[in-house]
C-alpha cells in the first residue's frame, strides 16, 4: 500500500500546452522560423557585441563589463526557453521530462533575477561615474566591479536553486499538462498534488519585494544624478552625462514594461490564456534581442568600435 502511495506522488514527465491551439502544420512551420529567426539574430547581435567590447582594449571599464554581463545573461535567458520551444513548433512534440523541466525552470529563475540586480547596479556605477567622477576610477576599478558583478549572480544562483529544490519536493499526481508555452514556475506548482496557494503567494510577493527594492534604488540613484546634471554649467556638459545613461535608462524601460506584462497577465490567465502566453514570449525574445541593438544606437564608443571591425573585416576580405 506504502508502495502504491508513493507512485502515486510521481510522475514522469510534463506535456506543455501552451501551442496547442496551432494545430495547422504550415502555421506551425512559419512560428517556428520566426523564432528561429529572431534566435539567431539575438545570438548574433549578442556575441557580436561581446566580441567588439573584447577587441578593443578601451572598452575594457567597468560599464562595459556590466554590460557584457548583461549580454550573456540575454543570451542564456534565450537558450533556456527557445531552443525547446522550436523543438515543440517542429517537431508537434509537446512532451519535456520532470527532471529536465525543473532544471530549466530554475535556470530561467536564475537569470531573471541576475538580471534584475544586474541593472541595479549598472545604475550604481552611473552614478559614480556622473556624482563623483574624481574618485570614480578609485571607487569602481575593474576589479571592485568584477565583485559586484559575481554579487548579481549570487541571489540569482540562490533564487534558483531554492525553488527548483521546494518544487523537487512537492508531490506531482497528476495532472501534468502544463499550460503555457515553457516550464514557468507558477504554472508547474499549481500542478502539485497539495495546496500550494501560501508557496505560491510567498513566491509572487517574494518577486515584487526584489522588484520594487531594485527599482526603488534605481530611481532614487537617476534622481541623484539628474540633480547633479542640472548643476552642470555647460550645455555639453549635459549631453555627455545624458548619453552615458539614455541607453542603461531604455534596456531598464524595456525590462519593468515586460516584468509589469508577465504580473499583469498572471492575474489574468485563466480568461486571456492566450495573452498570457504571448506576454511569456515577448519576454523572451524582445529584451535580448533589443538590448544589444540600443547599446549600439546609443553609445557612441560601441558604434564606432562596430564600425572600425566591419571597415577591418572588409579590407581583410
Amino acid at each position: 500500500m506504502a508502495q502504491k502511495n508513493q507512485s502515486d506522488f510521481l510522475i514522469s514527465h510534463f506535456i506543455i500546452t501552451g501551442f496547442d491551439g496551432l494545430q495547422n502544420s504550415q502555421f506551425r512551420i512559419t512560428v517556428f522560423m520566426f523564432f528561429l529567426l529572431i534566435y539567431i539574430m539575438t545570438l548574433l547581435g549578442n556575441i557580436v557585441f561581446l566580441l567588439i567590447i573584447k577587441q578593443n582594449v578601451h572598452l575594457h571599464s567597468p560599464m562595459y563589463l556590466f554590460i557584457c554581463n548583461l549580454a550573456v545573461l540575454d543570451i542564456c535567458l534565450t537558450s533556456v526557453t527557445v531552443p525547446q520551444v522550436m523543438h515543440q513548433l517542429l517537431w508537434n512534440d509537446s512532451y519535456i521530462e520532470f527532471k529536465s523541466c525543473i532544471v530549466q525552470m530554475g535556470l530561467f529563475i536564475c537569470f531573471n533575477v541576475t538580471e534584475c540586480f544586474m541593472l541595479a547596479v549598472m545604475a550604481y556605477d552611473r552614478y559614480q561615474a556622473i556624482c563623483n567622477p574624481l574618485y570614480y576610477p578609485t571607487v569602481m576599478s575593474n576589479g571592485h566591479a568584477s565583485r559586484l558583478a559575481v554579487s548579481c549572480w549570487v541571489p540569482g544562483i540562490l533564487v534558483g536553486v531554492g525553488h527548483t529544490w521546494t518544487v523537487f519536493t512537492l508531490p506531482f499526481c497528476g495532472p501534468n499538462k502544463i499550460v503555457y508555452y515553457f516550464c514557468e514556475h507558477l504554472s508547474i506548482i499549481i500542478l502539485s498534488c497539495i495546496d500550494v496557494s501560501t508557496y505560491s503567494l510567498i513566491t509572487v510577493t517574494l518577486v515584487l519585494v526584489i522588484m520594487c527594492i531594485v527599482m526603488c534604488f534605481i530611481a532614487l540613484t537617476y534622481m541623484k544624478i539628474l540633480v547633479t546634471v542640472t548643476k552642470v554649467a555647460s550645455p555639453g556638459g549635459h549631453q555627455k552625462a545624458f548619453s552615458t545613461c539614455v541607453s542603461h535608462l531604455i534596456v531598464i524601460f524595456v525590462f519593468i514594461c515586460v516584468q509589469g506584462g508577465i504580473l499583469l497577465s498572471y492575474q489574468i490567465r485563466d480568461s486571456y490564456l492566450s495573452l498570457s502566453v504571448l506576454v511569456g514570449v515577448f519576454q523572451n525574445i524582445f529584451p535580448p534581442l533589443m538590448n544589444p541593438i540600443i547599446y549600439c544606437l546609443k553609445t557612441k564608443e560601441i558604434r564606432l568600435s562596430f564600425l572600425k571591425m566591419l571597415q577591418k573585416n572588409a579590407t581583410n576580405n
